[in-house]
């Protein structure tokens, strides 16, 4: 069995906005962000940026830049595993 476990960064803080992000505006849209489900969406952020822009510091945009990079790193690499391992058994079945 594995175990994550991860710290909870949102304990003891006044939020005021939300975000579910998942790099994507295709049906991600919360129209109800006032009632009773106030987390929003990928495009809710895209129509808040021009009024409402979320400001960083240097060292915490060099963070998110390397945790981005990270990330992404990480999907290219699994993305080509599997894709590999799609081919190979393609034509195992063969």
């Amino acid at each position: 069995m594995d175990l994550l476990v991860m710290e909870n960064l949102l304990f003891g803080r006044n939020i005021t906005r939300l975000y579910d992000l998942k790099g994507s505006s295709r049906s991600r849209y919360n129209a109800d962000s006032n009632g009773s489900n106030k987390v929003l969406l990928d495009q809710n952020l895209i129509e808040a940026m021009p009024t409402s822009p979320i400001f960083v510091g240097n060292k915490a945009k060099r963070l998110l830049e390397r945790a981005v990079w990270n990330d992404t790193s990480f999907l290219a690499v699994s993305l080509h595993q599997f894709i590999d391992l799609l081919f190979t058994s393609m034509v195992l079945k063969m």
